[in-house]
């Protein structure tokens, strides 16, 4: 079994807006590819750092943002590593990209792959999925998933 640890505002600080939901013109929700359904172990941030958290799901480089959201309507999200941070301490970073507690996982994962399935097949586009898209952001589908 996975423990969740919850981090203080003195161990990370965000220098960003927190990340919701972004909505397109026609006010649909933008749904992320999940990534996997557990978070990310990390421990080589120094204090200081500022990292960029994918949000869109398609990095090739998780948990961090390598530019492949664009033309997505998704953005990263940027914090930065605070003073005090002990060099080997861990962070557990969302790699399920629907945490309520940006960047951090908050275990939402628990129970999100039957979500996420059901919102897929349930998706107007699911029969018209071109290859060619990298991110459907009505369901979260994605080709090579």
């Amino acid at each position: 079994m996975l423990t969740v640890l919850r981090f203080s505002s003195e161990l990370l600080s965000l220098v960003a807006r927190k990340p919701q939901e972004e909505t397109a013109k026609n006010t649909d929700v933008l749904y992320s590819a999940a990534t996997q359904y557990f978070p990310y172990a990390i421990s080589d941030v120094k204090e200081g750092d500022v990292k960029y958290w994918c949000r869109c799901g398609l990095s090739k480089d998780q948990p961090w943002c390598d530019g492949s959201h664009k033309g997505t309507g998704i953005t990263p999200m940027a914090w930065k590593v605070p003073a005090g941070r002990a060099p080997a301490e861990v962070a557990y970073i969302c790699g399920c990209k629907h945490t309520k507690n940006p960047p951090f996982c908050d275990g939402t994962h628990n129970g999100l792959k039957e979500v996420v399935e059901t919102r897929q097949s349930a998706c107007a586009k699911r029969d018209g999925h071109a290859q060619d898209c990298k991110l459907c952001t009505r369901c979260g589908w994605v080709p090579d998933f």
